[in-house]
């Protein structure tokens, strides 16, 4: 009974004579055929006392709480082969079996470093991989069937699993029949590329479902990228334009107010790396929204315009905020590369410049250097209505 061994027996449900997956609400036929079958049954403790002692293997804590109570509940042998089709690999040492998914599907990551050899530099540099970062609907095969495979195997086991949610249209799950899927190319072809990505990381809760829709879409990108993040790197250039000669500025002298808004980044960065090795990429985006709404409010509470009788002060007030925006647009690189970028452009600095570290480095940025021409980082939506 090789599909029926994927799924206990509460998961199984019997209409009109015929069996359905709970989980998937599909039809199987469920067939007899001869089949090879991995001893699962016989990983079911060592696979609970992994779990004990590495309470990180599985997140969030949702997914391995789902996980848990599972394989407490009884692990079935499953079947790895079948005899009713021809294509795929076949068994080694029996031609008429093919190898079946996903004993064949998950071997891919460790095959693609060259296993069996385990002294290949890739299988060394890349294996046990860091994290699987998954989809919440293949988590039992990548957290309860993988790891039996590998430590049945000998080989270590990735350090950590993931099971990201769904992101759903208003509500519902994406489908055809619904029509209510939003095809990710045509809001990339009218909105670019980042804003959908900093939108998707923002308004989704990393691990459980998302609710998306295009008006909300519009609203992040009008609050927090034009006038948040866009406005302010525009407005300090253009001020650095008329008063200090198109250049980073010279003479500067930081004061309280300067070093307060400068030493909150050095002093939360081993904070906001510890969030993002948990996959916690809310905290980091609303880290980054907050530190936005403060500079904004330190370059209008200081009024560097007012200072043009005081050169030391107007050039460290702009200095400071370059460098708010320099510490910024490195955080925002790995969630709007091509947009960081450009606003980094102007300081002449490329992306092998970027180094998360000198985030703590408060006179990184090389004063009396020339600045570069600003672009504009984003566009303010328009809506008919409004």
């Amino acid at each position: 009974m090789s599909d029926e061994a994927f799924y206990n027996d509460d998961e199984i449900e019997e209409i009109d004579g015929k069996k359905i997956a709970k989980d998937s609400k599909s039809v199987v036929e469920w067939m007899d055929e001869e089949s090879y079958f991995f001893k699962l049954s016989k990983w079911q403790q060592p696979l609970l006392e992994f779990y004990e002692k590495n309470p990180n293997f599985i997140a969030p804590e949702s997914r391995k709480n789902e996980v848990i109570n599972f394989v407490k509940a009884g692990l079935k042998d499953l079947s790895v082969s079948r005899k009713s089709f021809s294509w795929g690999i076949k068994v080694p040492g029996d031609k008429n079996h093919i190898i079946y998914v996903w004993l064949d599907a998950l071997t891919n990551y460790i095959s693609a470093l060259e296993y069996p050899n385990k002294q290949s530099e890739s299988f060394k540099k890349f294996w046990p991989a860091s994290i699987h970062l998954i989809g919440k609907d293949i988590l039992r095969f990548h957290a309860v069937y993988w790891p039996a495979f590998l430590l049945a195997a000998k080989i270590e086991l990735p350090k950590k699993v993931y099971g990201h949610g769904w992101i759903l249209s208003d509500d519902q799950k994406m489908s055809k029949s619904r029509g209510n899927i939003l095809d990710p190319l045509e809001i990339i072809k009218e909105y670019g590329i980042d804003p959908l990505r900093y939108y998707l990381i923002k308004e989704v809760s990393f691990g459980n479902d998302g609710n998306i829709s295009q008006e909300r879409l519009e609203n992040c990108i009008n609050s927090d990228l034009a006038n948040n993040y866009g406005n302010l790197c525009q407005r300090v250039y253009a001020f650095a334009l008329k008063n200090c000669n198109n250049k980073i500025p010279e003479n500067i002298d930081f004061d309280e107010d300067d070093l307060k808004i400068l030493d909150k980044y050095k002093n939360d960065l081993d904070g906001i790396v510890s969030k993002i090795d948990e996959q916690n990429l809310n905290y980091y985006i609303d880290y980054i929204v907050n530190a936005l709404f403060e500079a904004n409010k330190y370059f209008n509470d200081q009024e560097p315009w007012s200072k043009k009788d005081d050169p030391v002060r107007l050039n460290t007030i702009v200095y400071t905020t370059f460098e708010i925006v320099r510490k910024i647009s490195f955080m925002l690189f790995p969630i709007i590369p091509e947009t960081s970028l450009k606003a980094l452009k102007v300081f002449n600095l490329k992306e092998n410049d970027i180094n998360f570290s000198t985030i703590d480095n408060h006179k990184y940025l090389q004063p009396g250097k020339k600045l570069n021409k600003s672009e504009i980082l984003f566009k303010k939506i328009i809506r008919k209505n409004d």
